[in-house]
């Protein structure tokens, strides 16, 4: 399967993600070379002044926001306590969804692959 249909494929896995409901993803690990993580996309509880949900990806207990899933891209970012702000852009066709953890707890706060 191309790059460019695996990615549009992932963004609209994604993007279904309601309000309170999250599911989990594997990436690449983001400090073990060659190792894979898990991470959890969560549709928050807020919204905007627009209605629009807001979400974040989570990981052992850290969260960042999403700016935008679009393109092939979601892009997240945090502020720190003094304000400076990072940000990161996952591959969406790098990205695997792991339908089967959709709304289970057991998987919520779970961060390596086993």
């Amino acid at each position: 399967m191309s790059n460019i249909k695996l990615g549009k494929m992932n963004q609209e896995a994604l993007q279904a993600i309601g309000e309170g409901d999250f599911i989990k993803f594997e990436y690449k690990h983001p400090v073990l070379e060659g190792d894979r993580a898990l991470f959890t996309f969560v549709g928050t509880n807020s919204r905007d002044d627009e209605g629009n949900l807001y979400y974040s990806v989570e990981r052992l207990g850290q969260s960042m926001n999403v700016d935008y899933i679009r393109d092939g891209i979601l892009k997240v970012y945090s502020f720190d306590m003094m304000g400076q702000k990072t940000s990161y852009q996952f591959d969406l066709s790098e990205i695997e969804v792991l339908g089967y953890t959709y709304n289970e707890e057991a998987y919520r706060n779970k961060g390596v692959v086993a």
